[in-house]
Order: C-alpha cells, then sequence, then structure tokens
C-alpha cells in the first residue's frame, strides 16, 4: 500500500494538537501588515490582527503561497511517503488551489484536492482524508475525497461587515445600512463560493442565538459524530455559551470549537462565527 502524506492549507484552522494526531502537514498563507509579511500559521494570534485593524485603519492584506512555495512544501512531503493528498482552500475563494496545482502539475504522485470550502470545511476533508489513507491508493482517494466534499455544509454569522467592506467584498451601501438598522449577515458556501444568507435583527447576542437554532434546526439529517464552530469570538464566556446552546440537542458526540487563522480572520473580523457538518 502506498505510504500518502495528508496535507492542507493552513486555513483549515486545525490545532497544533490536531494536526499532529491525524498526522497532516500545513501550508501557510501570508499575511502583510505594514511592509512586513507574515506566515498566517501557527504563530499569529487573531488579536494582532484586529489591533492592527483597530490601530491603522488599514486591513491587513492576505496572499496564498506562491506555486514555488508549494513545490519545495510538496516535495519536502515526498520525503518518507509515496504520494501526497493536499487539501487546498476552495478555488473560488483563493488561488491557493490554483498554485498548489502548477507546482503539483511539475511533479508525479501530489494531488490536489479543491475542498470547495474553508476553515473547519476544509478540516472535516483533511481529517476523513487522515482516516482513511491507508484504505486505498492515493489516486482512487482523491476521487473519494472530490465525492465526500459534497456532503460537507458550512455557513457563518459575523458581527460587523467592516472588514468586508474594507477588503472590497462589500458595498459601502450594505455596510451603512446593515451598521445602521443592526442587521447581522449570515454567509453560506455553496459550490466553494461565499454566497449571502439569511439576516438577522438586534444584538449580536440574540442574533448568534438565532443563528444557531435556524442553522441546526434540521440537525437530524447530520452525522452525529461531530459538528464543528468555527470562530473569531473574543469573549470565551460567550463562546462556551454558544457550545453549551449547541450541547443542549443531545445529539453531536463531539463539538469542536476551531479558532480562525489570521488570513480567515482579516476577512470575517472579531466574533465570527460559523458551523460546518457533514450532511447524512
Amino acid at each position: 500500500m502506498e505510504r500518502i502524506c495528508i496535507a492542507a492549507d493552513s486555513t483549515f484552522d486545525m490545532t497544533l494538537d490536531m494536526v499532529q494526531e491525524y498526522g497532516i502537514e500545513v501550508s501557510a498563507s501570508y499575511v502583510r501588515m505594514d511592509e512586513t509579511d507574515y506566515l498566517d500559521y501557527p504563530d499569529l494570534p487573531q488579536s494582532e490582527l484586529f489591533d492592527y485593524f483597530r490601530r491603522t485603519k488599514k486591513l491587513p492584506q492576505t496572499a496564498a503561497a506562491n506555486p514555488n512555495d508549494y513545490e519545495l512544501f510538496f516535495r519536502q512531503c515526498l520525503e518518507g511517503h509515496d504520494a501526497v493528498i493536499h487539501i487546498a482552500k476552495s478555488s473560488g475563494m483563493s488561488s491557493c488551489y490554483e498554485n498548489a496545482v502548477i507546482a503539483a502539475n511539475e511533479m508525479e504522485h501530489v494531488y490536489v484536492v479543491d475542498s470547495k470550502s474553508i476553515s473547519s470545511g476544509s478540516a472535516l476533508l483533511a481529517m476523513e482524508a487522515a482516516r482513511q489513507k491507508d484504505a486505498m491508493p492515493a489516486k482512487e482517494l482523491t476521487d473519494y475525497l472530490n465525492a465526500y466534499r459534497d456532503k460537507i455544509v458550512g455557513n457563518f454569522i459575523i458581527e460587523t461587515l467592516q472588514y468586508l467592506h474594507e477588503g472590497g467584498r462589500c458595498s459601502t451601501l450594505a455596510y451603512l445600512g446593515a451598521s445602521t438598522l443592526q442587521i447581522r449577515q449570515s454567509i453560506n458556501i455553496r459550490d466553494g463560493k461565499l454566497v449571502v444568507g439569511k439576516k438577522y435583527m438586534g444584538t449580536y447576542k440574540r442574533a448568534l442565538r438565532d443563528y444557531i437554532d435556524a442553522s441546526l434546526a434540521q440537525h437530524d439529517q447530520m452525522r452525529p459524530e461531530m459538528v464543528m464552530i468555527s470562530h473569531s469570538i473574543q469573549d470565551e464566556a460567550l463562546l462556551q455559551s454558544l457550545i453549551a446552546q449547541i450541547d443542549a440537542l443531545h445529539y453531536f458526540e463531539k463539538i469542536i470549537p476551531l479558532s480562525v487563522c489570521a488570513a480567515v480572520a482579516c476577512h470575517g473580523g472579531p466574533n465570527a462565527f460559523g458551523l460546518f457538518f457533514v450532511t447524512k
């Protein structure tokens, strides 16, 4: 059986402990603040990005790893392995997938899977890859993952559209209207792209609770093994109350919260909260 290395872009947001547990190699993206480029994983905290934005009123800039970065990364992954399967950030949101494919095309036995998701959605796919890597050859596993990803569903809610507005992903009119009317926007991931979802009114704490109720209203159609949370919640007590709300369903065996990495936090801003799960 092939010795397969499972790799993933850092925007899958798995903790270092989880990365070690599942044996996944991680390719970092970049975040630029002023004239300095930083690796977004694992040592750049969300708080540093948010502090920078508050201080300078400038949004940190994010960039995917380039093809040369990926080629070096894949060659390192192949040391001691026969093949590499790389879980890439959605091609509809980033050039990570395209750059990884360019590098893979110059090599043998490297397969790139478009996760068509981000954060915990990519993590769920990487975790499944790690579970199945000894059960089938790399090419067969790649085909399996391309089918499995269609079962992964994710969405999130954000407290403010300010970060999306500053990044050119939200119009000034929409941003000002949402701010004035206390509209909290949810965003769905559909076929690898971000699309506008349901709007929630009122305080953000209330919107978070309503969002969880709406997102998990049909939880019996979800696999009960786990639900994953991707978040940039700044208040630990608030996060624990949201976890308790999900736990009160008495349905999911595991509730796994992941703090989004710097490249993701730059777009969602503080207190973004997302839910990701696998459908039956």
